[in-house]
């Protein structure tokens, strides 16, 4: 892609909406980062280079802007409860790394799955198997293990997902 080849290009939302018009090129290191566009009402936006799916007649890029308005403030210090309406204590940090994301509570790390943030964070703690999983005679899971996403894997393999489900009741 040459940069002399983009300037005054259309430029359009991956859904086919029409955003605007390519007006410049903003680098930084020697390497473009940012496509400054404006729309037909003059107004300026920017595209991150990485977004861009496609340039060719017009130049269309994945629009994050919808995402980010999904988006919530995440605050650490924010009181957490459990189901029951328990005190926890605060969400003391998020921590991500090759195991996954893990939200901080105290002294306790939980998965996201099992956590709802708004103005307080709520923790769900994950269901627990009330009988044995078995399969042939084998023990998949056993008796007060929590259904996390591991252990369901575990039991799917097993052709026992079913049955790991309904051992949770």
């Amino acid at each position: 892609m040459k940069l002399s080849e983009i300037y005054g290009k259309e430029v359009v939302s991956r859904d086919g909406s029409r955003r605007g018009w390519v007006r410049g090129v903003l680098e930084y290191g020697g390497a473009p980062r940012f496509l400054q566009c404006f729309d037909s009402d003059e107004r300026e936006f920017d595209i991150d280079f990485k977004s861009i799916q496609s340039v060719d007649c017009r130049i269309v890029f994945e629009d994050g802007s919808s995402d980010r308005k999904k988006c919530r403030n995440l605050r650490l210090g924010m009181p957490a409860y459990d189901n029951t309406g328990n005190f926890m204590g605060v969400l003391n940090d998020v921590e991500s790394g090759k195991s996954g994301i893990f939200y901080i509570i105290g002294k306790k790390r939980y998965r996201p799955e099992f956590i709802c943030v708004g103005d307080a964070v709520i923790v769900r703690p994950p269901r627990a198997l009330k009988e044995n999983v078995t399969a042939e005679n084998t023990v998949i899971l056993k008796k007060g293990t929590s259904l996390t996403p591991e252990a369901l894997k575990r039991a799917e393999e097993a052709g026992e997902y079913f049955q790991a489900q309904m051992k949770t009741i």
